[in-house]
C-alpha cells in the first residue's frame, strides 16, 4: 500500500552504505521507521527530507512483510531555517524531537501530538521562547497519560497552568523566570527518565554544557 503522509523526522541514522533509516512521526500513522534508499549517494534524492526536524509530506510504501516503510517520494513543507541558525534553539528542537521519539510507541496514531510538535517547531522558528521545551514536555506528558499537572514545584507554581495550557506561539509573551524554568526542567527530566528507562540525551547534553560553560556565560 502506498500512502501520502505528512510527518516530522524525529531521528536518522545510516543504514547500510547508501541508505538512511529515519523515524518519522506522521499525523495518521504515528511513529513510523522509514527507509530512504540511496540518499547517501552523491546524487541521492530526498536527502533534505531525512534531516531531523524537517516537516514534509512523505510518500510511503507500507507492507505487512517489512518492519520499515519505504519512502518513495515526498515534498518539503518546512525545514524551519530560523532555529537551525541558532545553536540554543536547535538544541531545544532536538530535545522535543527526542521526547516524542523515546516516549511514543511505533504505529500508534497521535494527531494531537503531531500538531503540538509542528506548532512547537514553528514557534521555535518564528516566536522563540525559553519556555517552549518545558511546556512541550508537560503537554506531551498530559497526552501520554503521565501528567505532571498536579505536581507543580514551588518555584514554578505561578506559571504551571500557563505551561500546560498556553499555545506555543503565545509563550513568547510569558515573562521568563529562570528559577521556575529550571525547577520545571528538573522535574520533567526525572519524570521522563523514569518512563523512558533512562535520561534523555538532550537533558544530559544540557547538563554537560552547563558544567563546562565559562563562568558568567549562560549555557
Amino acid at each position: 500500500m502506498i500512502v501520502n503522509a505528512p510527518g516530522v523526522v524525529l531521528s536518522r541514522r545510516a543504514f547500510g552504505e547508501y541508505d538512511r533509516l529515519c523515524t518519522v512521526f506522521t499525523e495518521q500513522f504515528g511513529k513510523v521507521p522509514c527507509r530512504f534508499v540511496g540518499v547517501n549517494r552523491p546524487k541521492g534524492k530526498m536527502k533534505a527530507l531525512t534531516e531531523p526536524g524537517v516537516w514534509g509530506e512523505y510518500r510511503l510504501h507500507l507492507s505487512a512483510r517489512s518492519e520499515f516503510a519505504k519512502a518513495v517520494g515526498g515534498r518539503l513543507i518546512s525545514s524551519f531555517p530560523g532555529w537551525r541558525m541558532d545553536l540554543g534553539r536547535t538544541f531545544d528542537a532536538l530535545a522535543c524531537l527526542e521526547m516524542v521519539d523515546r516516549l511514543t510507541p511505533d504505529h500508534q496514531p497521535g494527531p494531537e501530538k503531531y500538531r503540538l510538535l509542528c506548532e512547537v517547531l514553528a514557534a521555535l522558528d518564528t516566536a522563540p521562547s525559553r519556555w517552549l521545551v518545558p511546556s512541550f514536555g508537560l503537554r506531551l506528558a498530559d497526552m501520554l497519560g503521565i501528567s505532571l499537572r498536579e505536581r507543580a514545584p514551588a518555584p514554578a507554581r505561578a506559571v504551571w497552568a500557563a505551561l500546560h495550557d498556553t499555545e506555543p506561539a503565545a509563550l513568547a509573551a510569558l515573562p521568563y523566570d529562570e528559577n521556575a524554568a529550571e525547577s520545571a526542567r528538573r522535574l520533567l527530566d526525572e519524570h521522563l527518565a523514569a518512563h523512558a528507562g533512562r535520561r534523555l540525551r538532550a537533558f544530559e547534553f544540557r547538563d554537560a554544557m552547563t558544567q563546562t560553560a565559562p563562568q558568567g556565560v549562560p549555557a
